[in-house]
């Protein structure tokens, strides 16, 4: 049996609409099979939750802002717009991917050749010049800049001055603390009382690892390797071995499985 032409072409064009319609059922049940996958996927990773907190995100700013004044009458601040604004872009980059709050995050360089670096609540962080020149990539340094920022998105200074206030007080009246304004007496006390030490900065092994843990998704969010910030801490254990341990591991518990 012979076709026509004309009887060709029908059965040629019934034939490509038969293929396409199964390319789209194949690209159907793909896009569906990728859809059960990715939250599976997403399901996997860490979620972090902050801890009690008496204050609010804006009480966070004021508190931080204060202190923030504080701290730069005491450090040696580097004043170089350059590393600042190099700092500010880098930082504010890895903060659109921090969740939470949308704090005014800034960052500053200070001038001291230790490797360290802390934040503020309300989103001040400060990285001394010997965190940047002991990176070996950006990525490094942006790794110390992203827990920095978790420090901040998880609201870890404020709970820990909460917990403070908390266990000095009988369990009786924590109602009336926290429904009163006993956060706005205790922001007044905390208000210009910044050091080193202070209990805005001592954070607890469990708050540095909530900061690791986020900061790497910081990382990997961003488009940075996430591996950067273990290769950074590895880095300065190895310069440390047998030596004075880094600052960074004073004022950053270092568990045994950090890395």
């Amino acid at each position: 049996m012979k076709l026509s032409r004309r009887g060709f072409q029908g059965h040629r064009l019934h034939f490509d609409l038969t293929v396409i319609k199964a390319i789209l059922v194949i690209l159907g049940v793909a896009a569906l099979m990728f859809a059960a996958v990715s939250p599976a996927v997403w399901a996997d990773r860490t979620s972090l939750k902050p801890g009690v907190n008496i204050f609010t995100p804006e009480q966070d700013i004021e508190l931080g802002k204060q202190n923030a004044a504080q701290a730069e009458k005491q450090l040696r601040m580097l004043k170089d717009p350059k590393v600042d604004n190099y700092l500010n872009d880098l930082g504010k980059k890895l903060a659109t991917r921090a969740p939470g709050y949308k704090y005014p995050y800034q960052y500053k360089c200070v001038n001291d050749i230790a490797v360290n670096a802390f934040a503020l609540p309300g989103g001040y962080v400060y990285i001394n010049r010997g965190a940047i020149e002991a990176a070996d990539t950006e990525a490094q340094l942006a790794g110390v800049m992203a827990h920095e920022t978790s420090h901040v998105a998880l609201r870890h200074g404020t709970s820990q001055a909460t917990k403070a206030q908390l266990t000095s007080v009988p369990f009786a009246i924590l109602g009336g603390i926290v429904g009163g304004n006993s956060a706005g007496g205790l922001l007044a006390q905390l208000a210009g009382s910044f050091s080193l030490n202070s209990i805005l900065l001592k954070y607890s092994r469990s708050d540095e690892s909530q900061a690791d843990v986020m900061g790497t998704q910081i990382l990997y969010d961003t488009g940075y390797d996430p591996r950067a910030m273990a290769q950074f801490f590895e880095k300065l254990n190895a310069e440390t071995k047998g030596k004075q341990p880094a600052q960074f591991f004073s004022d950053h518990p270092n568990p045994g499985n950090r890395v």
